[in-house]
């Protein structure tokens, strides 16, 4: 009988065992990634999270039913990272929640109107420069378009510097905080001041955000209890409340506002979210102006609502929904090929009224509808955590 020699064989029994190992491994990997792409079942429950969901969402995370709310303040828990963290199915449980439940019930008045902050609210921690330029040039065709198809005696041209408002609210002064304490200025970080700069057109009934640092971002290395980070920031310092707050210094008729345009979109989150859409598109990658655009009620929609950049949007049409009432909501994203690298992202709300008679056309057709995200199996339990907000002591909130 032939023996092979006791090396060989151990040799031999090292070698399959290895290839059993990788080939184990590589088949859990795969089965791992192809589980997450397969598409929703047919009787997974797509509406909107109702109430008891939340209830259960609440105890399953270990946190009361007063916690959970969408705030932007308990958002930043979830979405607001430097680096990418945002899948696109949990941008759409969010900006779903946002929009029918968030705007929904201000819209019906179930939720109580946003503050409101006026001239005294700026002066407390604010100093107010005019921007000396024009409107962004990465959202000039945009506003041709908006002077040509929808407010014609404006015409197709760019607003002129007379007609734009372009301001930066620094916050470097001290303040009195919302617990009536005088509290000093957010000190600077990466060499720079907690801020934002916003442009104002009236005409077009637009505003136009070109860079922010939130008050909130500034401190986030504290890793400040909520109670703790709000006594440490002026009480005016969401993005969507000084928006508001500045447009109505601007205009006598506040309640025109339709557009809210973001320039120069560098969130992580966001970026990711509108390349998974762009990925989509004919030409998988970031289109040019018109870009596209997507109705609110769709998914698409939807993610962008979700996204740290859509937030503002949001809170502006759930806070103000009195003044503003009842829009047609939509969204168009699209990207610059002159801009550096990584800074040519825009996205432009369209908040626009009812109908009433004949209306202009609006903007120039999207590019082709996209094909739908086929969402992945997530259980009801998957959606209502996605959407839920982490209750943590480390807030994380938003720069742009």
């Amino acid at each position: 009988m032939h023996l092979i020699p006791i090396h060989r064989s151990f040799g031999a029994f090292l070698v399959l065992l290895f290839s059993a190992i990788l080939l184990s491994t590589w088949n859990h990997g795969t089965t791992t990634h192809l589980a997450k792409r397969q598409p929703l079942a047919e009787n997974t429950d797509p509406s909107p999270l109702d109430a008891s969901s939340a209830t259960i969402a609440a105890k399953l995370l270990g946190v009361h039913d007063d916690q959970f709310n969408l705030s932007d303040t308990h958002l930043s828990h979830v979405i607001n990272k430097r680096a990418r963290t945002l899948t696109f199915n949990t941008a759409v449980c969010t900006g779903r929640k946002l929009y029918y439940q968030v705007i929904q019930d201000a819209l019906d008045g179930s939720r109580a109107p946003g503050k409101e902050y006026g001239e005294d609210g700026i002066k407390n921690g604010w100093t107010r420069e005019p921007l000396t330029r024009l409107i962004p040039i990465g959202f000039e065709e945009a506003f041709k378009a908006i002077g040509k198809n929808v407010f014609p005696d404006i015409g197709e041209r760019i607003p002129t510097f007379e007609e734009t408002s372009g301001v930066n609210l620094i916050q470097d002064k001290a303040f009195i905080n919302s617990a009536g304490k005088k509290q000093d200025a957010i000190p600077l970080k990466d060499n720079h001041l907690a801020h934002y700069e916003c442009y104002y057109i009236p005409k077009w009934h637009a505003i136009i955000s070109s860079d922010s640092r939130s008050p909130k971002f500034m401190l986030q290395d504290l890793k400040l209890k909520p109670a703790a980070l709000e006594k440490r920031v002026p009480p005016l310092n969401r993005q969507s409340d000084v928006m508001w707050t500045v447009w109505k210094t601007v205009t006598p008729n506040p309640n025109d506002l339709r557009y809210i345009g973001r320039d120069l979109i560098v969130n992580d989150d966001t970026r990711g979210i509108m390349n998974d859409i762009f990925a989509r598109g004919p030409t998988r990658k970031p289109l040019t102006w018109p870009g596209v655009s997507f109705d609110i009620e769709t998914e698409e929609g939807q993610a962008l609502l979700g996204t740290p950049n859509g937030l503002a949007t949001a809170y502006i049409m759930a806070d103000r929904a009195r003044d503003l009432g009842k829009r047609k909501i939509s969204v168009r994203i699209w990207a610059s090929e002159t801009d550096p690298p990584n800074q040519g992202y825009r996205m432009l709300w369209d908040m626009a009224p009812p109908a009433s008679g004949p209306q202009p056309p609006d903007l120039p057709p999207s590019l082709p509808a996209l094909p739908s995200f086929a969402p992945m199996s997530m259980t009801k339990r998957e959606m209502v955590r996605a959407a839920t907000p982490v209750i943590t002591s480390a807030v994380k909130p938003l720069h742009t």
